[in-house]
C-alpha cells in the first residue's frame, strides 16, 4: 500500500480517539459560574468545538446570567442542581 494510505489511516484513528476523548470529558465535567454560582453542563458538541486554553479552561456561557467566560471545569459530583446548556 502507498504511504499516504497509512498516513490517512493514522489521521482517521487520531480523529476518532479525539472525538471519543472530548465526548467523555464533556459528559464528566460541569462548570460553575463565578457571578451567579449556577452549576451547568454544556452539550458534547459545544464542548468539542468551543475554545479551550492550555490550562484546561473552556469558553462557556452561563445559562443563568448569560456571562461568557473561560471557566475551569469542575470534576466530581455536582452540588446543587445542574442544568444542561444548549450551546
Amino acid at each position: 500500500m502507498p504511504t499516504f494510505v497509512y498516513v490517512l489511516i493514522v489521521v482517521v484513528v487520531l480523529i476518532i480517539v479525539q472525538v471519543v476523548r472530548m465526548s467523555l470529558r464533556a459528559s464528566s465535567h460541569h462548570f460553575e459560574c463565578p457571578d451567579c454560582g449556577k452549576h451547568f453542563q454544556v452539550s458534547r458538541v459545544h464542548y468539542m468545538f468551543t475554545a479551550h486554553s492550555f490550562d484546561g479552561r473552556c469558553q462557556v456561557t452561563c445559562p443563568g446570567c448569560g456571562k461568557t467566560a473561560m471557566l475551569p471545569p469542575c470534576q466530581g459530583p455536582v452540588s446543587g442542581s445542574t442544568d444542561q446548556a444548549e450551546s
